[in-house]
């Protein structure tokens, strides 16, 4: 009875269409099952024409028929109904007097129950039943369809995947993907049909193959196994092969996932290669100078050895940039690059270490030594003829000079000092080189231990270094002065067939050689600098700016935006966001502001009055870095929340626990059972975007679907 009454609550109204010539009969009926609680509306007919007309149009959940009413057999107004709405129950009330047969054959037909007029009591309990049974029947309705919609994105995501997929059923293939087919060189599947597994395993280990597909147990989850395979031109390579057990048509069999090692190993070597290389001028980039510096200055042995730095900046460069603009201004970063490789000698190390600045760390460790290069390297500069456009300059540059010695051997203070001589040369007006000197020269930022200049990286990340607050703060204030932020976006996209875009915003902070600062490197200092409340408004206004054009060029987008905690404590927030709205000409609805867990649990009462606010011109609420402390539950209940952000924590290595896999399973059916939506952050690979799918997780936002990027560009079909 309690899975009954759920179906009948006040809320869920049940429909009746009654065939009855008495008004008086049907009035009683319909008080008898009002008297139960029951919300009943009807419709009472006393003409086939009518009840014909009813059935087509009318909104209907049980059609009761009084025997004999409008000259209509049972059996002919079921088969009525079952011509214009099949699969509604319909209800016969017979007078007490009446032959069964008329009612049998009418169940016969389908009819799900005759109740005899006088017994109101049956007559309850069979409509309670029949429209429980029919919202079961609905409900079931529509998991087989959400079922089947997320079969047809599982095989788009599984056809569309990067990695290599397959199904085999007793060694025969069944399906493959197309990442599949090109790893072992095949066109179509019809290719691969009729064909063993064992064909795409190289011969010296079929044996160890076999006995290991012998060994698979079909309870466990995820099986790997390294081996060689063999591509259909007779190419061989090292692969992981990972075996679950899956099902196609409901039909078992085994998922086998491939991934070439030989690839990998590739695919490193690239990796590494960029994350030492500067991409443009081929030299090596910041990071590889300073963790090569970090070792020497490390390592006794070396350090007693000394070393100097040059540390080189093209002069005037802003105002060649801005006369012949950033193409032209590149092609002097490469050329320059070209004269300090002749320069240098073989052990030198040469790198690009901000957008017009090079360091060099030599061995020559004296000032003999080293000021000569430094006069080489800026004559070479001086004399060189660079073609710009139409027009042929001369830049010069300025060369500072430090020097690593038993008592000066800290890596950092080393760059800093470099960095000062460098500026004397530059003060003097350029084409100088000076050798530090402590005497003469101020260090210019903290204790000498930041980094000067910029990173030429790809990947964001901080060139300043803790002691750096000041410096972060006059960039921030000077980014929020003159919109030095730049907003990227990464797309959350659906699991259960969700076509809206949804994107999340997040912020990079650019210094003054435009390079970008990722939030871990600037965000520490805005807020103890208290600039995380101005931060949030930046944000908040570009955002809804980028939105209100994407509107208005007929995209579905909505933004996740973030709130920090000044953003919270911040009384006029919410007024400041509605006079935005307006004035951008934006809606409430597009927008989804989410907030951290903990800062909300921190300021709890500020919290609920913003939530609260927002919700009231329709924005929707969103949780951050969820899951990680107890009494959830409370939290769901007591906020208006939309969506949870699970902490990415609760994912990392999902595929290979089980018990991490159940716990996210119960935290998700908890969330859900808010009717608030889950979203699974930091998704890597096809198989974690699997598991989660199978838990039920609404949606996945990762650099598997796409890295955060200036543009707004991602295709949600192929998910």
């Amino acid at each position: 009875m309690e899975s009954m009454n759920s179906k009948l609550r006040p809320e869920n109204t049940i429909n009746l269409l009654i065939l009855d010539e008495s008004p008086n009969e049907t009035e009683a009926y319909i008080s008898a099952l009002r008297n139960t609680g029951m919300a009943v509306h009807y419709n009472r007919l006393d003409r086939e024409d009518r009840l014909i007309e009813a059935l087509d149009s009318d909104e209907l959940d049980i059609f009761i028929c009084t025997y004999g009413a409008a000259n209509i057999t049972p059996s002919h107004a079921m088969s009525i109904c079952n011509s214009r709405r099949p699969g509604t129950p319909v209800i016969i009330i017979y007078p007490e007097e009446l032959d069964p047969e008329p009612l049998l054959d009418a169940m016969r037909s389908g009819t799900r129950d005759v109740v005899s007029k006088g017994d109101i009591d049956h007559l309850q309990l069979v409509v309670a039943r029949e429209y429980t049974d029919l919202q079961t029947r609905r409900e079931l309705e529509q998991i087989k369809n959400r079922l089947h919609e997320s079969e047809q994105r599982c095989n788009a995501l599984v056809e569309n995947s990067r990695d290599a997929i397959a199904y085999v059923h007793e060694g025969m293939y069944i399906h493959a993907n197309k990442g599949y087919l090109d790893m072992f060189g095949y066109v179509e599947m019809d290719d691969l049909e009729g064909m063993p597994i064992m064909d795409m395993v190289a011969p010296q280990d079929h044996q160890s193959f076999k006995e290991f597909l012998r060994s698979l147990d079909s309870t466990i989850k995820t099986t790997t196994l390294e081996s060689n395979c063999q591509s259909s031109d007779g190419k061989i390579f090292k692969a992981q092969l990972e075996f679950s057990p899956a099902s196609i048509d409901e039909e078992p069999c085994t998922q086998i996932i491939i991934r070439d090692q030989s690839l990998d190993t590739e695919l490193e070597e690239k990796i590494q290669l960029l994350a030492t290389q500067d991409t443009q001028t081929k030299l090596f980039n910041r990071r590889y100078l300073m963790d090569k510096l970090s070792h020497v200055t490390s390592d006794k042995e070396i350090a007693h050895s000394n070393y100097s730095l040059h540390y080189i900046q093209i002069d005037n460069f802003q105002k060649i940039r801005s006369a012949f603009g950033v193409i032209s201004s590149d092609t002097l970063i490469k050329e320059t690059a070209n004269i300090l490789k002749e320069a240098v000698d073989q052990h030198d190390l040469l790198s690009r270490f901000g957008d017009h600045t090079f360091v060099i760390l030599s061995k020559k460790s004296k000032q003999l030594e080293a000021e000569p290069l430094a006069e080489h390297i800026r004559s070479l500069i001086e004399s060189h003829t660079f073609q710009l456009k139409d027009d042929s300059i001369q830049p010069t540059c300025s060369i500072g000079i430090s020097y690593l010695t038993p008592k000066n051997q800290h890596s950092q203070e080393l760059i800093n000092q470099a960095y000062n001589a460098c500026e004397a040369a530059r003060g003097e007006g350029g084409n100088l080189f000076f050798s530090y000197d402590d005497e003469e020269m101020q260090q210019r930022y903290g204790n000498g231990t930041e980094e000067p200049g910029s990173t030429n990286n790809q990947t964001p990340q901080n060139p300043y270094t803790e002691n750096d607050a000041s410096k972060i703060g006059q960039l921030v204030e000077q980014a929020l002065a003159n919109d030095g932020f730049r907003l990227v976006y990464q797309p959350i996209v659906s699991l259960q067939g969700d076509t809206r875009e949804h994107y999340a915003v997040l912020t990079r902070l650019l210094d003054e050689n435009n390079t970008e600062i990722a939030p871990d490197g600037f965000m520490d200092h805005a807020r103890h600098l208290g600039l995380m409340s101005k931060i949030d408004r930046w944000v908040v206004k570009h955002s809804l700016a980028e939105l209100a054009k994407q509107r208005s060029e007929g995209h579905k987008t909505k933004f996740f935006i973030h709130i920090s905690k000044s953003g919270i404590e911040d009384e006029s927030m919410l007024l400041w966001i509605c006079d935005c709205l307006r004035e951008l000409n934006a809606k409430g609805a597009w927008v989804i502001f989410q907030f951290r867990e903990a800062d909300i649990r921190a300021h709890i009462q500020s919290a609920k009055k913003l939530i609260e606010g927002l919700k009231k011109i329709r924005c929707q609420i969103a949780i951050d870095r969820f899951g990680l402390t107890t009494n959830n539950e409370l939290l769901l209940k007591h906020m208006p929340i939309n969506y949870i952000k699970l902490d990415q924590s609760l994912t990392n290595g999902l595929c290979q626990s089980q018990e991490k896999q159940d716990q996210l399973g119960e935290l998700n059916r908890s969330v859900q059972s808010f009717n608030i939506k889950s979203i699974a952050m930091g998704v890597e690979d096809a198989n974690s975007l699997a598991v989660l799918w199978t838990v039920g997780i609404n949606y996945i936002q990762g650099y598997f679907m796409q890295r955060p990027s200036e543009s707004i560009t991602y295709d949600s079909n192929v998910v």
